[in-house]
């Protein structure tokens, strides 16, 4: 799978990107010389273009600004869980790759850190589909239970954006999708730029949609 290129990925949900969205490269020179590592040029490539951009970065789960990351166990700490429940963290150092994985932990004193993602901006990218589709980064959503032909609607015209733990975030103008395993079975969230194109995806993707409005 091509990873799509950040500001494709914004201009697709939206919402270009603007250079006051973009970190500057000094706050993250700063941050690693304060926690003596080097961010992977993944990490380093997004928040360069778009670290700034707050109403997608810190609308649910939350994009750390680069003074706020931190290490643990050897993982750069960049983006904590709407309710800090749960961190992720990414390989760094100059042994840790261009596009390293990224983990996952609990927060607390007993942490154990599981993968998630094999490919830092696979994550960040999926994420950024996860802030529009259950978070409020694009204005309109809704969710509901996959039907028998959502999954096959996904894979036939919408572009697979990436997979985050079993989780997989799809886009197309305007539109976003993320199909995930829910307490109560395969549901889908989505979001979209209008009412009219949130709705018209009942029909589309097969699944009767209830409104988080």
């Amino acid at each position: 799978m091509n990873a799509l290129p950040y500001p494709d990925l914004f201009q697709m949900l939206g919402r270009p990107l603007r250079p006051t969205d973009a970190v500057d490269p000094q706050a993250i020179a700063k941050a690693e010389q304060s926690l003596d590592t080097t961010a992977p040029h993944a990490l380093r490539d997004f928040y360069l273009l778009a670290g700034n951009a707050r109403d997608f970065t810190t609308v649910y789960d939350q994009f750390l600004p680069p003074a706020d990351w931190s290490l643990q166990e050897g993982k750069l700490v960049f983006l904590e869980e709407n309710q800090d429940v749960v961190r992720y963290g990414v390989d760094c150092g100059p042994t840790a790759g261009d596009d390293p994985p990224v983990w996952i932990t609990t927060t607390g004193d007993a942490t154990e850190w599981h993968p998630v993602c094999e490919r830092c901006s696979e994550f960040i990218a999926t994420m950024l589909v996860w802030q529009c589709g259950f978070g409020e980064a694009l204005p309109h959503g809704a969710s509901g239970l996959a039907g028998p032909g959502t999954e096959a609607a996904l894979e036939a015209s919408w572009r697979l954006v990436g997979t985050v733990n079993e989780m997989r975030a799809y886009a197309q103008p305007g539109q976003v999708a993320c199909l995930v395993e829910w307490s109560d079975g395969l549901r889908v969230f989505v979001g979209a730029l209008s009412d009219e194109a949130l709705w018209a995806l009942e029909d589309a993707l097969d699944v009767a949609l209830e409104s988080e409005d």
